[in-house]
């Protein structure tokens, strides 16, 4: 028997979620070459059932029976396949793209064969241009089946679309993609987190870019509740869970290394607290220390064997950062590195139909730019390696502090403090950053698009203030508001 055709038809009897994905892949039954896997392939997919965890084989042996087709060959067949172990979701697109390849090289032999009959017949009934046409018919067909999906006209586009208009209720979403509350702002903008997006952060140095990353994987984790992968090649992982637990409990990670929480009532409730919140979203969240094997691929591998864990086709992808992701040739100029890391990212985000978030970092001349001396701020054309990653991302956005706003915030809480108002002792460190969406494909709205953000540095916190008005010269509400948030919600201590 075929062990390649045995493996797909155990793999897709014992697993309904790998059914599912292998039809959408391109799995029918003119792959199989015997025909009793050809026959046992129809009756799986006939008997397949949304409310069943695998497909019932001895109500599929009787069926078979019943019509005659349990024959000595299908009972061999059937007792192989129940002895086989099921294969891992890339294992089955990988036997699915051979089943492929092969009906494509075994139609190529019988063209080759009609070809060489057709020139050394001396009778030659048919045209050549109608033979040729014909020939040409059939080596569309191989493109076709060699594709992992049907390629089909916008007619079925349009009548899907139509019953999706027809089913709409009045509550519908107006975002498109995957929730990134609590950044109300940032959700509008970018509508979500879309499928098969690719979404690239540019920053200097100490810009709060990791810790923003690991804010927009935990939301979308506790939103949806969906399997969100987190690369870092700068970062362990104990590093990345003392970040995200910091995030969520307010406190410092040197102090949750260091101190004895549960001895401190204040600290001890903080945890608890904070812990409440990690429970939301701690079975779905995944970090991952980067190693030099971790590729494109071998990230692809990691997503489809998540995906099949967790029985979804939905998952979020966050590199960490863009220029440290390995490749398998090692190229002496970075640009090329980076351009394949960056052009493998937004194939892979189409690919999986999921958002991939990269973070990339600046030149010296971008870092020189996010200073307050300069005049013009960053790009993604200061990118390490070149600016070519806007062309490839679907969203480009890049984060720099502003000095104005944060001098002018520092300059309210140092008078406060002279004042008597506030405890001069316990001032946190922070900045004031701007987020600039550059890019927005399909955005849906436009505009200079700036959100600003209150980076609560020992806390690795963002906390988003709003957008940005840059037509604006007095910034004495808004930072007025900004000082009565931190008075009340502790980072600063009033002293009346």
């Amino acid at each position: 028997m075929d062990e390649i055709e045995t493996k797909v038809l155990a793999t897709i009897t014992k697993d309904k979620y790998l059914l599912t994905r292998g039809l959408a892949e391109g799995l029918e039954k003119e792959l199989f070459e015997m025909s009793e896997a050809r026959t046992l392939f129809e009756y799986i997919v006939s008997k397949y059932s949304k409310n069943a965890a695998q497909i019932d084989i001895d109500l599929l042996k009787e069926t078979l029976r019943e019509d005659g087709f349990l024959t000595t060959k299908m009972q061999e067949l059937i007792n192989t396949i129940q002895k086989e172990d099921p294969l891992t979701l890339e294992g089955l697109f990988t036997y699915t793209e051979t089943l492929k390849r092969r009906l494509a090289e075994k139609t190529l032999i019988n063209i080759a064969k009609k070809i060489e009959s057709y020139v050394e017949s001396k009778a030659k009934k048919e045209d050549l241009v109608e033979f040729t046409g014909n020939i040409i018919g059939e080596l569309r067909e191989i493109i076709t089946g060699k594709a992992k999906r049907k390629i089909l006209p916008l007619r079925s586009y349009l009548i899907r679309f139509t019953a999706e208009l027809e089913g709409r209720t009045e509550n519908i979403n107006p975002i498109l993609g995957y929730s990134l509350e609590p950044f109300s702002c940032l959700n509008e903008t970018l509508s979500g987190a879309r499928r098969g997006f690719y979404y690239a952060l540019a920053g200097a140095p100490r810009r709060g870019k990791t810790n923003f990353m690991l804010k927009l994987a935990t939301s979308i984790a506790m939103n949806e509740k969906i399997p969100v992968l987190y690369y870092s090649w700068e970062q362990t992982e104990r590093v990345l869970f003392l970040r995200v637990l910091s995030q969520e409990t307010l406190i410092p990670p040197y102090l949750l290394e260091t101190e004895r929480i549960f001895d401190d009532p204040d600290l001890s409730e903080r945890f608890n607290q904070g812990y409440a919140k990690v429970e939301q979203f701690m079975n779905y969240m995944y970090l991952v220390e980067g190693r030099r094997e971790d590729t494109i691929n071998k990230i692809r591998s990691h997503a489809l064997s998540i995906m099949q864990e967790n029985n979804t086709d939905k998952i979020a992808i966050f590199i960490d950062y863009l220029q440290k992701v390995p490749t398998n040739i090692l190229y002496q100029d970075l640009a090329q590195q980076v351009d394949e890391v960056s052009g493998g990212i937004a194939n892979l985000s189409t690919e999986l139909n999921a958002p991939i978030f990269a973070i990339s970092s600046f030149d010296k001349e971008g870092a020189k730019l996010d200073t307050e001396e300069s005049k013009t701020r960053p790009t993604m054309f200061n990118c390490t390696g070149g600016g070519d990653i806007e062309y490839d991302a679907d969203v480009a956005m890049v984060i720099t502090k502003d000095f104005k706003d944060t001098n002018v915030l520092y300059e309210k809480i140092y008078n406060a403090s002279k004042e008597g108002r506030i405890d001069p002792n316990r001032i946190p460190h922070f900045d004031i950053l701007n987020l600039y969406v550059d890019k927005n494909r399909d955005a849906p709205f436009g505009g200079n698009i700036i959100i600003q953000y209150l980076f609560l540095i020992e806390d690795n916190t963002l906390v988003e203030i709003g957008y940005k008005d840059i037509g604006e010269e007095r910034t004495y509400a808004k930072i007025s508001k900004i000082f009565e948030w931190m008075l009340e919600n502790g980072y600063l201590v009033n002293m009346r």
